[in-house]
């Protein structure tokens, strides 16, 4: 069938051939010549479909196997990480690493490779995945791992799905006691302020910032930072998973495009860091990992022309210039991002994968006519300290700017592999940077 769609970031669309198999068999029957997987549709860009045959892998959510007393799993690609909570939560486990929404498959979780808020501690998902199975070229299902066809193991994970059609994951579970989380939260004046309390923050399992990106003069780069930890709790009770649905506004109708513009989402970055104050308090894994999650279709707020993300990493090394540099210039264009991160990441996550020991921050700007001049200068800083973005949530950049940056996705190893599969598997995006 045929169907308009888009990335999460609504601001790039397209008319597809689009199917949605409901087992293995139908999978296999729909993998032709050019091809790409689909989840729920969370990646914010062009990564998730393509116009001759793009396939939806919801159905395919079936928990394979589940150990409770050894914390492994193994799912098919399409299940949700809410679907997965809901089932290993009551048992006393929960996911190793997380993105910040319930909504993106655990086939998404492996082709972007996902971090969460303790890159910093044990880095991105891919250290966790025992094993995973993909449909290669000849509708061929294959196991891959550290010690079976390594090399694509280590390139499927964070490979945007141009590898093959990711069918199921085996990977190990976080133990916890409760649902609950032990939360810290403090504003930090600007961004001098704000990495020096990241590293105050080391010893913490969770940490992350949100970031005033239209802060000014001595204010610039100021923030709340949020540390965390999961509660213990020596109750053995099966731990509930009702708080998963709590508090969900749904949104119907886009909002005006002129709402979210430069003086708004201002006002919006003064309210917010003015009228946070500094707080420890207990909340749940939902009210501290997913806060998107509670507008359904919050990207309808940014009007009918949709929003751009952007998200970027630097090495540790400049990265604190690099980042003053960036916010300068997002100051003197009055471009302004509201849903604005700082994280530490800990560690080289190596191969494809976005993870480099350094600060990453992400951005959501709407989708105003200077934007994209704004982020090709953006782009150049990237570039200069040897920084990298995040596909997951490209929509714009040019084959040039990110041939250019810290990638690995023109190196001999990956293109071989591409090669070999006579680039079978390909989305919009892949086309656009030429991989």
């Amino acid at each position: 069938m045929k169907k308009q769609i888009s990335g999460w970031g609504k601001n790039i669309s397209s008319n597809v051939n689009i199917s949605f198999p409901k087992n293995l068999n139908q999978l296999k029957k729909k993998i032709k010549k050019n091809c790409i997987a689909r989840g729920m549709g969370r990646s914010y860009g062009d990564s998730s479909f393509q116009r001759k045959n793009t396939i939806v892998l919801t159905n395919l959510n079936k928990i394979i196997e589940f150990d409770k007393k050894k914390g492994v799993i193994e799912l098919e690609a399409g299940i949700s990480i809410k679907e997965i909570l809901q089932n290993i939560i009551p048992h006393g486990w929960f996911l190793p690493v997380t993105p910040g929404s319930k909504y993106i498959t655990i086939g998404g979780m492996i082709a972007s490779d996902v971090h969460g808020k303790n890159h910093h501690k044990i880095g991105s998902f891919r250290h966790q995945i025992i094993e995973f199975k993909i449909i290669d070229k000849k509708k061929n299902l294959i196991s891959c791992s550290k010690k079976k066809n390594i090399n694509l193991f280590n390139y499927t994970i964070g490979g945007m799905g141009l590898t093959g059609i990711i069918y199921s994951c085996k990977f190990k579970l976080l133990k916890i006691s409760s649902h609950k989380i032990y939360q810290e939260k403090f504003r930090c004046k600007n961004i001098y302020e704000t990495i020096k309390n990241f590293k105050g923050s080391a010893a913490w399992p969770y940490n992350v910032a949100w970031l005033d990106t239209s802060a000014k003069g001595k204010s610039l780069g100021r923030s709340i930072l949020f540390r965390a930890k999961h509660l213990k709790d020596k109750k053995t009770n099966k731990i509930k998973t009702n708080f998963l649905d709590n508090k969900v506004i749904t949104l119907n109708n886009y909002f005006p495009n002129w709402l979210m513009n430069s003086f708004t989402i201002n006002i919006l970055n003064k309210l917010y860091y003015n009228f946070s104050f500094n707080k420890n308090n207990l909340t749940n894994i939902n009210n501290f990992f997913y806060q998107l999650d509670k507008i359904k279709n919050w990207n309808l707020i940014y009007g009918k022309k949709g929003f751009i993300s952007y998200q970027f990493v630097l090495p540790l090394k400049n990265s604190t210039k690099a980042i003053i540099d960036i916010l300068n210039i997002l100051n003197k264009n009055k471009v302004y991002s509201f849903v604005s991160v700082i994280k530490s990441l800990g560690k080289n996550d190596g191969y494809l994968s976005f993870g480099i020991k350094g600060l990453t921050l992400v951005f959501d700007f709407p989708n105003n006519s200077n934007t994209y001049s704004v982020l090709n200068k953006i782009d150049q800083v990237i570039i200069k300290n040897k920084g990298n973005i995040y596909l997951c949530k490209d929509s714009r950049i040019s084959h040039s700017n990110f041939f250019k940056m810290k990638s690995n996705f023109y190196n001999k190893e990956f293109t071989k592999i591409r090669k070999g599969i006579k680039n079978k598997f390909y989305s919009e995006q892949s086309l656009r940077l030429n991989i």
